[in-house]
């Protein structure tokens, strides 16, 4: 037994039960807090936390934001207890009781995590506010960091680099580099509330998370603030935010979606762009930008031949009255094939062409993959294996891992089916990149796919030229000790 599970079954029996139904700011006579009025005006950064069962990972979080170097006087912790039916409400009062710039609000369970975001936000006297999930972690470093960035480049929205743990899946590419000025199709590729946002931008602009129970309500308040931002910078020179899947499969995102209700939020997203954006041609990247993600991902293999009829319709459905009233007639130049051929399934519902498309995710959707590599006199040459049914590659690109520049070198058919070979230039790869190069498959109408490095391949090695599998098995290209 934990210490903390000895403090929650004591605490449990003297619990105070100070609740309120207040949809707007709770009013303090009728709840709990801890600490409400933390010393001093120099209050930098609110970390605004909703939580609602969220033991045991609620004390990792809680000892992350203990760890941090920044100054206690410049960030305060604002823990919004939802209801919770463990003893995390507990825990919360212990770390308020030995932090003076921790306090809780204890309400009644609001059923979804817009609420407590609400009273936090209300609540916070930061110039910057900071949505933290109470079963994820910070760097030591993280809040530090993050307000030296701010302040040196007046940033409205701050997005820090995100880690995933535990098998949590995120669109890793954002977090490549650190950019000072996003754009808005960059940033939108991430709707996640786990932001740093100057708190005049949400109130000016009445920027609020919706309260019921519905998917994407931090994405509609996301979008919102990434559209009336003047400046909006991605952080990514340090590990700041650790991601977790819960083991117990609890987070928000891992529950049934309703068709009908989730393409309502995606659609309200889409009406926010399309109402604060003037350019049409981009407007219209950015909304089929979020259809492909927000919304083809439901028929991707698997995932849509394993939905019974009644859901495979009410998919289609839904995202029919999306393609109508946000997507234009013309869309061959704003989806690749397959994507294409997806929408225009969905549209006349066709069902069965749909099933094949998904029955053809399962093999073309698979990674190309690095057979031998073979030193030669000016370089290497690279013979990849592609699915048989897949999309036929046009080159090999080889992207500058910590910069924008990119080499692109051809592949040719070799004798057997699906594979490939490229002769890849080492004086070529000396022009364009300074230290590592990522290495990637590219395809006529299709987004380019990163090529596996199986761990029996050979790696490759000339003139301090080094062909190299990652830790995360992908082929890649270090020349930090090439000879120039």
């Amino acid at each position: 037994m934990t210490i903390f599970t000895m403090i929650g079954n004591k605490l449990k029996s003297t619990k105070l039960a100070l609740k309120t139904e207040s949809p707007v700011v709770p009013v303090l006579d009728t709840i709990q807090t801890q600490n409400v009025g933390a010393s001093g005006n120099d209050v930098f950064i609110s970390v605004v936390i909703p939580v609602y069962n969220a033991m045991p990972y609620l004390t990792e979080l809680l000892n992350s934001l203990e760890a941090q170097d920044l100054e206690r006087k410049f960030y305060e912790v604002i823990a919004v207890d939802d209801g919770s039916s463990d003893f995390g409400g507990e825990i919360l009062d212990v770390y308020a009781k030995r932090n003076s710039n921790f306090r809780v609000v204890h309400q009644e369970n609001s059923g979804w995590a817009g609420k407590p975001r609400n009273v936090g936000l209300d609540l916070a006297r930061g110039e910057y506010v900071f949505f933290v999930d109470s079963d994820d972690t910070l760097g030591s470093e993280a809040l530090r960091r993050m307000r030296d960035f701010a302040l040196e480049h007046v940033s409205d929205v701050l997005a820090p680099k995100l880690v995933p743990t535990g098998g949590r899946a995120i669109y890793s590419a954002l977090f490549a580099q650190t950019l000072v000025d996003t754009p808005l199709d960059v940033i939108l590729t991430t709707l996640m509330p786990q932001k740093m946002i100057r708190k005049s931008l949400l109130t000016d602009h009445q920027i609020r998370f919706r309260e019921d129970k519905v998917r994407l309500e931090d994405g509609m308040a996301m979008v919102e603030a990434y559209c009336v931002a003047k400046r909006i910078s991605v952080l990514a020179d340090y590990d700041y935010y650790f991601l977790r899947t819960r083991e117990d499969g609890q987070n928000i995102s891992s529950r049934a979606i309703d068709p009908r209700g989730y393409v309502e939020s995606l659609s309200h997203i889409a009406s926010t762009v399309r109402n604060r954006t003037d350019d049409n041609e981009y407007q219209q990247k950015l909304l089929a930008g979020l259809f492909k993600r927000k919304a083809l991902r439901f028929y991707l293999g698997k995932r849509f031949l394993n939905y019974k009829p009644a859901k495979q319709q009410g998919w289609i459905k839904a995202h029919q009255v999306f393609i109508n009233e946000f997507l234009p007639k013309n869309r061959d130049a704003l989806f690749s094939r397959t994507d294409l051929a997806k929408t225009e399934a969905i549209v006349v519902g066709n069902v069965e062409e749909l099933k094949r498309l998904a029955k053809l995710d399962l093999t073309s959707g698979e990674k190309p993959k690095l057979k031998e590599v073979t030193v030669t006199e000016h370089g290497f040459s690279l013979k990849v294996d592609t699915p048989v049914d897949g999309p036929k590659p046009t080159g090999i690109l080889v992207k500058e891992r910590a910069g924008i520049r990119e080499i692109r070198f051809d592949v040719s058919a070799a004798s057997a089916p699906g594979q490939y070979v490229a002769m890849i230039s080492v004086e070529f790869l000396l022009a364009g990149l300074a230290d590592f190069g990522d290495v990637f498959l590219e395809y006529q109408g299709e987004v380019p796919r990163r090529i596996r490095f199986p761990e029996d391949t050979v790696e490759g090695y000339l003139r301090g030229t080094r062909i190299y599998r990652t830790i995360k098995g992908s082929l890649s290209v270090d020349v930090r000790n090439a000879q120039r």
